[in-house]
């Protein structure tokens, strides 16, 4: 039986406020790097992902694509040009779900196994994958500019594993999610 079904509404209350924290979050690491780590229409270097993929290792993959589709609507609306991409949300909501499918149903016992998984699929599939097929499509992206994504999204997958195993290595963290997380 899960954690949140022990709890009861208490319990859920809180994953939901998380939850939208770790959206809002993500939504102001998106406009920072907008603003400062943009090359082109095609390539940025962007940690927004961090807070959804910590969403989805934490809560689950349901939880973690509710983050995602959220971060990705409001940093829509927030931009200087407030139109969704239905292909790129589609990308987001693959990050939130494969980050938390990992620890779900592939490899249960937390560690640096689960996490880097977690990161690498978030970022091949929903990252990679996903979204350079719809920035193909809509923006007219290059066919080549995978490998251009694929380099960045690596790099950027690199750091934020080390940054989340430092947060899920963090006892202070844990024991302020104990009860709600199942870990």
């Amino acid at each position: 039986m899960s954690s949140q079904k022990k709890i009861g509404l208490y319990g859920s209350l809180r994953v939901l406020t998380l939850a939208a924290m770790l959206a809002a979050v993500s939504v102001v690491i998106g406009i920072v790097c907008k603003n400062f780590l943009t090359f082109n229409i095609y390539y940025r270097v962007t940690f927004e992902n961090l807070p959804v993929i910590f969403a989805g290792i934490l809560f689950g993959p349901f939880v973690g694509m509710a983050v995602a589709v959220v971060a990705d609507a409001a940093s829509c609306l927030l931009s200087t040009n407030p139109v969704i991409n239905p292909l790129i949300s589609v990308g987001a909501a693959c990050v939130g779900f494969c980050a938390g499918a990992v620890p779900r149903w592939i490899v249960r016992r937390p560690g640096a196994l689960q996490t880097s998984l977690s990161v690498a699929s978030a970022h091949l599939l929903g990252q990679v994958a996903i979204k350079s097929v719809a920035k193909m499509i809509w923006y007219e992206m290059p066919w080549w500019g995978i490998f251009i994504g694929f380099g960045i999204s690596a790099c950027v997958g690199t750091i934020e594993f080390f940054i989340l195993r430092y947060l899920l290595g963090r006892r202070s963290i844990m024991s302020a999610l104990e009860g709600i997380v199942d870990r």
